[in-house]
Formats: C-alpha cells, sequence, structure tokens
C-alpha cells in the first residue's frame, strides 16, 4: 500500500487538456441573461420562450447558411448557480456590425423566485394598504389612477363580504356570504400572495426582506462576474417586470465595484471618445422640458455605444491582473414597473426626483456634477467640454496631476445603452398597464419602444407576453 501511496504522488501529470479548462473558440461569442419577473415561475421556462421569439423564429438573423440555422443546444453550466438551470447556446448569427465574423449567442437564465418567496399576507397586506391609503392628487400617476380605484373597490368589496359575514350570522343564506368571503380569501391568498409577495420582499427595505434581497443580488452579481471571465465579448441583460428592476441595480452595483473599468487615460481614443461622450450628454440633459430632439438622442447613442466598444475590447486580463474590460453593452425592459418609480420605488415624484440627483438612482444620460475650481481646471486642461457658467461633468480626475479619468459610480448608462419595450393599456385590461415609457422617469438616453405605434392597441392583457 505504500509503494501504491508513493507511485500515485510521483506520477507525471497526464498530457492534454485540463478537464476543467474552458476551451477558446474559434468564433465570437456573446452571453445574454434574461431576468424573470414576479410569480411562482419554473426554471427555464422564462428563458426558452425568450430564445424561442429572438432566435428560433428569427428568419432574418438566423439566415446564417448552415444546416439547421435556427438549431439550439441545452447544456448544464454551473455560472447560473443552479443545477436545475441550463445554458442554451445558438449556432451562429448572420454578420452584423457589432459582430462581422458572425457571433453564437449564450442564454443564461437569472433565476430568483426559489429565494424571494415566504411573504406573508400581512406583509402585502401592509403593502396594498400603502397603495391605498395615499393622496390620488398627488402620489398616483394619473395613468394609473383607473387602476387604484378599481382596487380600492376590490377592497372595498372584500372587506364588505367579511362584515356581512359576521352580522349577517343567523340569516336563512348565510352559508352563501361565508362561501363567498372563503373563496375570495383563498383566491386571494394563492395569487396576491406568491405574486405580490415577490414585489413585497424585493422592493422594500423592510428588516425581514434585507435578507432575501441579498441574496437575490448576490446571486447576480456573481454570475456578472463568471461571465466576464473569460470567453465573451459582449453582455446583454434583459429583464422582465420586476425583473427589470432588479436588472437595474445589478448593473448599477457591478459598475460600482468595477471602478477600474470605467478608468480611462488622457491621450487615449478611449478618452477622446469620453470628451465626446460628455458633450453629447450635456447637450441632451440641458433641454428644456417637452418633446425631446431625436437628432440629440441619436448623437448621445452614437457616442454611447463609441466609448462601451472601446472599454470591451481592453485586453484579457493575464493572470494575477485584475480585468479592466466592462463587457455589459445593452439593458433590455420588457413591461417595467419602473415607469411608475414615483408611486413604486419613492414616496412622491420630488422624491424621485431628489434621489436621482443624489445618484441613487442611476439615469440615462447620467447625472452630471458640479466641479470645485482645481476640478475644472483640472478638465480644462484636460481638454474636456465643460461650460464656465455651468461647469458639470460626470467623469473625475484622480489624483492632482488628472492623468487618469474615473465615470462616476452612478453613470453606467453612459455606455449600457438601455431600451424599453412597453405596450400602453386602455381601459385597465387591454394592453399592459404596469408597462409604460421610461425616457420621462429615467432620462431622455432610453430608447422607449411603444408596441401601439408598432401594432395597434391591444385587446387583451399582454403583460406576460412580450
Amino acid at each position: 500500500m505504500e509503494r501504491l501511496a508513493n507511485s500515485s504522488q510521483t506520477a507525471p501529470a497526464a498530457s492534454g487538456p485540463q478537464l476543467n479548462a474552458r476551451p477558446v473558440s474559434s468564433f465570437s461569442k456573446q452571453a445574454i441573461v434574461v431576468i424573470h419577473g414576479m410569480g411562482e415561475q419554473t426554471p427555464m421556462d422564462t428563458i426558452k420562450s425568450f430564445v424561442r421569439a429572438v432566435w428560433e423564429t428569427d428568419a432574418e438573423i438566423t439566415a446564417n447558411g448552415l444546416p439547421n440555422p435556427a438549431e439550439v443546444w441545452s447544456k448544464p453550466d454551473a455560472r447560473t448557480g443552479s443545477l436545475e438551470l441550463r445554458r442554451i447556446t445558438t449556432r451562429e448569427s448572420i454578420k452584423t456590425d457589432s459582430f462581422p465574423d458572425r457571433v453564437r449567442s449564450d442564454f443564461y437564465e437569472l433565476y430568483w423566485a426559489d429565494l424571494s418567496g415566504r411573504s406573508s399576507w400581512s406583509q402585502v397586506r401592509d403593502w396594498v394598504a400603502g397603495l391605498l391609503l395615499r393622496d390620488p392628487r398627488t402620489r398616483v400617476p394619473p395613468n394609473l389612477l383607473p387602476a387604484w380605484v378599481l382596487l380600492w373597490i376590490v377592497s372595498l368589496i372584500v372587506i364588505a363580504l367579511a362584515i356581512a359575514s359576521l352580522l349577517l350570522r343567523n340569516a336563512p343564506n348565510r352559508w352563501l356570504l361565508a362561501a363567498a368571503t372563503v373563496v375570495l380569501g383563498t383566491a386571494m391568498h394563492r395569487f396576491i400572495v406568491p405574486y405580490f409577495g415577490r414585489v413585497v420582499r424585493y422592493t422594500r427595505a423592510k428588516p425581514d426582506n434585507i435578507a432575501a434581497r441579498q441574496k437575490i443580488r448576490e446571486r447576480g452579481l456573481t454570475l456578472l462576474a463568471e461571465l466576464h471571465k473569460d470567453e465573451y465579448e459582449r453582455i446583454i441583460i434583459v429583464g422582465h417586470s420586476l425583473g427589470c428592476i432588479l436588472a437595474y441595480d445589478l448593473i448599477s452595483y457591478f459598475w460600482s465595484f468595477r471602478q477600474e473599468s470605467h478608468t480611462v487615460e488622457q491621450g487615449t481614443q478611449e478618452f477622446a471618445a469620453l470628451c465626446e461622450l460628455e458633450e453629447t450628454s450635456a447637450e441632451l440633459s440641458d433641454q428644456p422640458p417637452g418633446p425631446v430632439d431625436q437628432k440629440l438622442v441619436n448623437r448621445f447613442l452614437k457616442t454611447q455605444q463609441a466609448l462601451s466598444h472601446l472599454l470591451r475590447l481592453r485586453p484579457k486580463p493575464v493572470e494575477g491582473k485584475s480585468d479592466t474590460r466592462w463587457l455589459i453593452t445593452d439593458l433590455v425592459t420588457l413591461g417595467s414597473p419602473s415607469t411608475h418609480a414615483e408611486f413604486l420605488l419613492a414616496n412622491s415624484k420630488e422624491d424621485l426626483d431628489t434621489r436621482e440627483a443624489g445618484r441613487e438612482f442611476p439615469t440615462s444620460p447620467p447625472v452630471r456634477e458640479d466641479l470645485d475650481d482645481l476640478l475644472l481646471q483640472q478638465a480644462q486642461a484636460a481638454g474636456l467640454p465643460v461650460k464656465p457658467d455651468r461647469p458639470q461633468l460626470f467623469s473625475f480626475a484622480l489624483g492632482p496631476d488628472g492623468r487618469y479619468w474615473q465615470l462616476h459610480h452612478a453613470a453606467p448608462y453612459a455606455v449600457v445603452r438601455w431600451t424599453n419595450i412597453f405596450d400602453p393599456a386602455r381601459d385597465i385590461f387591454r394592453g399592459d398597464i404596469i408597462s409604460g415609457p421610461l425616457a420621462p422617469v429615467s432620462g431622455p438616453g432610453i430608447v422607449d419602444i411603444d408596441l401601439r405605434e408598432v401594432r395597434g392597441q391591444s385587446q387583451g392583457f399582454t403583460h406576460t407576453k412580450y
């Protein structure tokens, strides 16, 4: 036994590739992370539907001339954080401006329903009460007023049934009231608690929600860090419903934790791109209230893409070195409830504006900060576009020599293009009342796509049909 043990210790290492090493692909690859919304989601349901919609049924992007051009493969991948999830891989796409040599896409689902359960009826009840007990003239957005009134009607019916079943307990048909109360109560517990309980547990920073919020965000940040490590050249994040808020949070935190990825050096192509982006951002942000000049939006998007492209093309890190790349290029939100942020995430429109100005909620373009005298001198010496009467930037110099400039912690949408797809509602249930435009809420750099303009008014509730 001793001889065998010694021989195993001195045996030469096996030749060939390591089993845990990922081979380098001969083609470009991008990762697309899909984040589901509220409800009792089943792992892989959301991502399979999404892949079917954006790849398998798209005859244009899959016209690659390959056998079975729309074919996909499903494979376990430890980066998802769960063995219930699988990576879905496509064939190469057609040639595009971003990938002239074509690209393969790996789809990942960020599943978080298992971390957000166990909400109580009392938590949901308190949340609903908070929505109801507010001044409709100042704290209910006009487009949500019909739904707010309907919520009041339903609540009053439930209260009336409960009171009637108690007061009329000796009436001949009291069992009808009791049965109606039981049926309605059961339905509320089975639907409202599992679905809206997740809204409560994620959007409200209450003591009994903190641990769940932390675990959800940690899972998402871990996935993004893993995807940044090796073979991908671009990462796109897609959020649906409540998943839009989670996606927004993950990008915000991931950006603030990776300062090196948005630090640029004077005299480089990256710095020249930053100067142009600062200029177009200022022009777009300084527009007066009202319709935004689309030419300014297009200029901003062009300079945004230019800097984003340079940051993701930085060299891949060598062993022992940190990764200075920023690979997340796009956020796509589907049916985002953030259109009601003043109603859902803040206490009022004024509170939301204050928190955006304080850089708690990142915007597109980013909020610019006033420059002190030293920083103004450094900016002018570096050639950054600053107005003498209103010196503001969203980047700042590092050190007294000002050789390096860093975009501030709330500026991810300086390089992440934000596309929001929504379906305006009519009569509450025709379209998607949960969704809406985001440019008026989070900045004119967001590209809002109105599905009513694309295909007319929807005739049914469409929140789950994107």
